[in-house]
């Protein structure tokens, strides 16, 4: 049986994963500068102007990212049914969550829910703007390459 899919289905699962890990932290970390340089800590939490970013989205969804890219690169090396099984739960889980974030952010937004906690990274800006958006899209890819891979895992007798 040719394997070679399969291990380039992982390899795409991969590669989009670290796309989605670089951009996640290449936004977060300047937002961890920018709430250092303001107010000198990373401590604070209440009575700031800006959020601190450890307790937004894009922390989390930044540590996600790499979470699923390790996870990944572990199933290339070894290939493994129940872990792609996992690793799409995973996948499907950060997609809810990315998507979540991005309805709460529109419902804002737009001012469909008022007095309303701000839970995005930019505050006031389009929720079609957000690094949240489109991080959403790159979970989105992420999972449905973990479908394609756990469909291919799953009809394989050995991986090569």
């Amino acid at each position: 049986m040719n394997t070679s899919p399969i291990r380039n289905t992982l390899i795409l699962q991969s590669l989009v994963l670290l796309g989605g890990t670089i951009f996640a932290w290449s936004n977060f970390l300047p937002l961890v500068s920018h709430f250092y340089a303001l107010y000198g800590t990373l401590a604070r939490v209440a009575g700031c102007t800006i959020p601190n970013p450890f307790l937004t989205p894009c922390f989390y969804g930044s540590f996600a990212f790499l979470v699923a890219l390790l996870w990944s690169v572990s199933i290339y090396e070894r290939p493994s049914l129940v872990q792609e099984r996992r690793l799409r739960n995973f996948l499907l889980l950060c997609v809810v969550f990315a998507g979540s974030v991005v309805a709460y952010e529109a419902a804002q937004y737009y001012k469909i829910i008022s007095d309303a906690v701000s839970v995005s990274c930019t505050p006031g800006a389009s929720p079609f703007k957000t690094s949240c958006f489109y991080g959403t899209f790159i979970f989105i890819a992420a999972y449905i390459a973990a479908i394609v891979a756990t469909r291919r895992l799953s009809t394989s007798d050995t991986v090569a």
